[in-house]
This record gives C-alpha cells, structure tokens and sequence, in this order.
C-alpha cells in the first residue's frame, strides 16, 4: 500500500509540472533607459532604436537624415550665392549704391526701375516705374520705408537690353528665394524625422520592455501662491 502510494505522488507530480516558454524580446531592454533612448533619438535619428536593439530601423532613419542635412546646407548656400549674384548684378547694370545684401531692399530694387525717375523716360510709362512716385501716391515719404540715399536706375524699359538686365536680376532673386523654400522644408523635414523616430523608439521600448510608461508617469497639479493659477508638474 505505501509503495503504492509513493508511485501515484510520483506520477501526480512530473504530470504536474508545467514547461513555461519566456520570449526574451519581450522584455530585452526592461533594464533600459527609455529617457536615455529619447534622447539619443533626439540627437540623431535611429540611435534610439539603435541603443534598444533595433537594428532594422537605424539605416533608415540615418541615410534620410543624412540626405536631408546635405539639403539643407546645399540650399542655403546656393541662396546665399544667388543673393550675392543679384546684388552685384543690380550694383552692375543699375547703379545701385548699397553693399548690405538686405533681401526687402532687393526685392524693391527688382519691382521697380528707378528710385528717382529713369534715365531717358520711356514714351509711356508705367505708373509703379519711379519708386519715390509710388512712395507719395501711397501717402509715403520718399524714405519712410528706404533710406533717401538708397539709389538706383534699370533704365527704360523702351530699351530691351535694360528689360533683359532687370528681368535677369529678378530670376536671380526668383531662384534665391525657392533656395530658401527648400531651406525650409528641409529644417522641417530634420524636425520631422526626429518626431517620428522618437515615437518609433517609445513603440518599441514598450514592445520590448516590461515597463510601462504610465507607471512612471505621475502629474502633480500645483497652484500658484496667490491662486491666479494652475501648473502641472511631470515628473518621471
């Protein structure tokens, strides 16, 4: 009967026993910063994923933001280019007697063909040719919005070779300004590509890890002395 016994607490046993399969990638980076991998996403795209062990998304995230910062240098040189180009061009054919490379000014420049009358005035002129002109059918004095000693003459446009000087410094002053459309876009695109890397690195911190974000997460309102207002604390 003992013996009997012994075989069923045996068997009830090793029957008992139960194989637990623990899948490691789920909670790899527990003992990770989460803070820390932000950062390094912040910094450069893809070190975030990177740190946690995430080599798929690193190439990706590097070569865009690599490509993006060579666009963003390329076209804010080339626009500074332009911008020097078409101040020497207006200093060249028109006379133009201000070294500042002021972007505003140029523009002026570029809109209109004098700033106190054209040199051999065509036969009919355009009403917008002379800027002081303008300046005073606006209510304006002659140098409310550019300094008086400012100057500068395209010349008539009953001349094609003045037409073609004044047309080719505004396609100068055309290219400088999609440079800097591009210019823009591509800061942008830099910022873009940091956001969506450092929500790709809280997707796969929360992936990976046991933690939980919301467990370390604790918001303190707090009012001001005086009870003008309110402030909310975050603290990690």
């Amino acid at each position: 009967m003992k013996i009997l016994l012994v075989v069923l607490l045996v068997a009830v046993t090793a029957f008992s026993q139960k194989v637990v399969s623990v899948d490691e990638s789920l909670t790899k980076n527990t003992k990770k910063s989460w803070a820390l991998a932000l950062g390094a996403s912040a910094v450069l795209p893809g070190m975030g994923e990177l740190y946690l062990g995430e080599q798929k998304f690193v190439r990706p995230f590097v070569w865009t933001d690599i490509a993006l910062w060579f666009t963003a240098i390329g076209s804010y040189a080339i626009g500074e280019r332009y911008l020097t180009s078409a101040h020497n061009y207006a200093v060249r054919y028109a006379g133009l007697n201000f070294n500042s490379r002021s972007v505003d000014m140029l523009n002026t420049v570029g809109d209109y063909r004098s700033r106190g009358g054209v040199d051999g005035q065509n036969s009919s002129p355009d009403m917008d040719e002379d800027y002081n002109q303008a300046q005073l059918r606006s209510g304006k004095s002659i140098d409310q919005d550019l300094d008086a000693s400012i100057q500068w003459d395209w010349g008539s446009s009953d001349n094609p070779e003045t037409t073609e000087h004044i047309d080719e410094f505004k396609s100068r002053m055309r290219h400088y300004r999609v440079s800097r459309i591009v210019f823009q876009v591509s800061v942008g695109a830099l910022l873009l590509n940091r956001v969506v890397s450092m929500l790709n690195t809280i997707r796969v911190y929360r992936a990976t890890s046991s933690k939980s974000f919301t467990e370390r997460m604790e918001f303190v309102p707090e009012f001001y002395e005086d009870g003008s207002g309110l402030m909310v604390n975050v603290q990690f």
